[in-house]
């Protein structure tokens, strides 16, 4: 910029000469003007002269004297004094006076005076004469002078004003060169940091002092603009950094790798040597792990023959560094055990811990003896530790840091490990939650084998000593034991109807249990329906008419001549499946209800649907009728015998046929079970099923 100094001083005297060439430019012509206006005055006067000499000779001459002496007299007189008024120069007041005095004489002598003789000189004529002469010399000379002094003018305002036009040029090169295209660079620089070319920068070397002061305010705008850009897409970047790693540590997936992968997200966004994540417990300094069974979430790994056995897993602790870091002392994630108290306080203050120059600190004295520790234990120069929570405890410690030189650590990238440190917190509750819910279910899962292995074994260990029950009944009643009495022939009867009761239940929870291992076994053949349906309503006939109840059967005989009412299963886990539906329909129709089976074809399935007029289903409870051991609340209160397990058997053999069961129920008017089971070919074309 000092360079430029000289281009503003010689603009500046340019200037100056400008204005001194006009200023002489104005005082010639002003002179020009003052003498042309002198000589002008001198050329009139003595005009004036002639003129007012003639007339003084004329009216000296006889002509005058015509007017009468008197005012011959006053007339000359008044001519002298106005022709001495026009002499100015020594030589014309000379001779004025001689051409007056010889007026003068001429007018005293009078008219009657003689005339000069011929060839003697006339002393006024003389007078005039030389008067005359005198004048045409001077406004000669006047004249010659004046043509002189305009040519000099003009030659003098031609060079003033070729001059005036040479330094208007000059300065104007000047003024486009120091001026006009400095402001231009700085104009097209505006343009082009508008425009979006942030790199380019005005010359601040070019113009006077105003020119570049505004250049380098605009350069100083345009970096101002350039680290305000770079701090915005630091934020940003760091912004996506946040959420990408938080998103990697959420995932319950696999939580030790998407930790890993995470915390090298983490590390290369930072541009840091190491970043590591390690859970301690904040009371003993213990690294804490998750535990197998999942029922605690979280346990400490402080038993090492605990974790061999697997009832705890490893810690929960991840780390990355990046290629070519030193190595630490100790394996990395160790060094947190030295700061259990700091984390907890950390937490509960919501702070962080960030040193510069971690060596300088730990040299000046002033560190605490586990920042020492941690220093010596990781070899970090720069360091920023952020605490884990999850509730109000503090859970571990995310830490990221570098091994070479002192480096200052911004709001945004706290801010960023304190957004990771939260997602890492949260994904610690997460992992917890995930882990008791996975252990509950497998535990349910075990629970529920354990019930029906033991459902299996009961029913099958009742079944033989309840054969042995009934058959003696039987004998008993049949007069194996002679004659019974009337009263214990009642009695026999109870037990033989609890009997049959305890064998249905027993046979129920058998074929559950079978359900439930796997696929129900049984042949595959072609099943009319129609025929199945009036075995199974035959079968219930007896027991709906002793409740009082009217059974009936409308099958599609058209669709059954045509064979169309076939389906491809076994027929005792069908006819199960509909003489459980039937019962129920029989059970929970009133005395003087009715109950209707029909079977027909409905679109490429077999459709048989069990209409009843019975109590129906409470409307909050239709949606668990397929529940093992269900009961709806108004079958218990009229206390209608059953075990809950008749629609669960006979859905899940619906199924087992490809088919579906569908419940609808209005309470107090009744219930409509529909059976829809694909339908097959006829009995020729039927595949065999594997």
């Amino acid at each position: 910029m000092k360079g430029a100094q000289p281009l503003a001083v010689g603009l500046r005297g340019w200037l100056a000469l400008l204005v001194v060439l006009l200023v002489v430019l104005g005082g010639a012509g002003a002179a020009s003007l003052l003498l042309s206006d002198a000589r002008h005055t001198a050329t009139a006067r003595l005009d004036a002269l002639s003129r007012t000499s003639s007339a003084l000779v004329v009216a000296a001459s006889d002509a005058g004297a015509a007017r009468g002496p008197q005012a011959q007299a006053v007339e000359v007189s008044a001519l002298a004094r106005k022709v001495r008024a026009l002499a100015s120069t020594n030589a014309e007041r000379r001779a004025v006076e001689r051409e007056v005095s010889a007026a003068q004489a001429r007018v005293q002598r009078g008219p009657s005076a003689a005339a000069p003789a011929p060839g003697d000189p006339d002393d006024l004529l003389a007078a005039h004469q030389a008067l005359a002469e005198g004048v045409s010399t001077e406004l000669a000379r006047l004249r010659e002078q004046q043509a002189r002094a305009r040519d000099t003018s003009l030659v003098v305002v031609g060079l003033l004003l070729a001059g005036a036009l040479t330094l208007t040029l000059l300065l104007a090169v000047q003024v486009r060169r120091n001026l006009v295209e400095p402001l231009v660079d700085v104009s097209s620089v505006l343009g082009a940091l508008t425009s979006g070319d942030h790199a380019r920068r005005a010359d601040t070397a070019r113009g006077p002092a105003e020119v570049r002061a505004v250049a380098g305010w605009v350069n100083a705008l345009a970096d101002e603009g350039a680290r305000t850009r770079a701090a915005a897409e630091r934020s940003a970047e760091l912004r996506r950094l946040a959420s990408e790693v938080g998103r990697l540590a959420r995932d319950p997936i696999d939580p030790q790798a998407s930790l890993d992968e995470a915390l090298r997200v983490l590390g290369e966004g930072l541009a840091v040597d190491r970043a590591w994540v390690r859970l301690v417990d904040t009371a003993q300094g213990a690294p804490w792990g998750l535990r197998s069974d999942g029922l605690d979430g979280l346990d400490r790994a402080d038993s090492t023959d605990r974790t061999a056995t697997g009832s705890a897993m490893a810690p929960l602790q991840g780390s990355w560094s990046r290629d070519g870091a030193p190595a630490v002392v100790e394996e990395v994630g160790e060094a947190a055990a030295s700061l259990p108290d700091w984390l907890q306080r950390a937490w509960d203050a919501d702070g962080h811990f960030a040193v510069a120059d971690l060596s300088a600190l730990v040299a000046s004295g002033a560190a605490e003896p586990a920042t020492v520790d941690f220093a010596a234990r990781t070899g970090a120069a720069a360091v920023l530790l952020v605490p884990v929570g999850a509730g109000e405890a503090a859970v571990g410690v995310l830490t990221v840091f570098t091994h070479e030189g002192p480096r200052a650590w911004t709001d945004e990238e706290v801010a960023l490990l304190r957004s990771v440190a939260s997602d890492l917190g949260r994904a610690v509750v997460v992992t917890r939650l995930l882990a008791g819910s996975e252990a509950l279910v497998e535990q349910l899962r075990e629970l529920d084998v354990r019930k029906s292995t033991f459902l299996a074994t009961v029913s099958h260990e009742l079944r033989t000593p309840l054969t042995s029950i009934a058959g003696y009944v039987e004998m008993l009643r049949e007069g194996g034991a002679g004659e019974l009495d009337p009263g214990v022939d009642r009695m026999l009867a109870v037990v033989e109807r609890n009997t049959v009761r305890l064998r249905v239940l027993i046979e129920d929870l058998l074929a559950l249990s079978h359900i439930e291992d796997g696929a129900p076994r049984g042949v595959h053949e072609p099943v009319a329906v129609g025929e199945l349906v009036r075995e199974v309503v035959d079968r219930h006939r007896a027991a709906a008419a002793a409740a009082g109840v009217r059974v009936e059967v409308d099958v599609d005989l058209d669709a059954e001549l045509l064979g169309a009412l076939r389906v491809a299963g076994d027929p005792a886990s069908l006819g199960r499946a509909l003489a459980g539906l039937v019962s129920n329909a029989v059970k929970f129709t009133p005395s003087g209800g009715s109950v209707l089976v029909r079977a027909l074809r409905e679109g490429p399935h077999c459709l048989v649907e069990v209409v009843d007029t019975g109590i129906g289903i409470p409307l909050g409870e239709q949606g668990g009728l397929f529940t093992r051991f269900f009961r709806a609340s108004n079958a218990t209160a009229l206390a209608v015998p059953g075990a809950g397990l008749g629609l669960t058997i006979a859905r899940s053999l619906v199924e087992h046929h490809g088919g579906q069961l569908s419940i609808a129920s209005t309470p107090g008017s009744g219930t409509t079970a529909r059976v829809l089971l694909p339908s097959a070919a006829p009995a020729e074309a039927v595949p065999t099923p594997s």
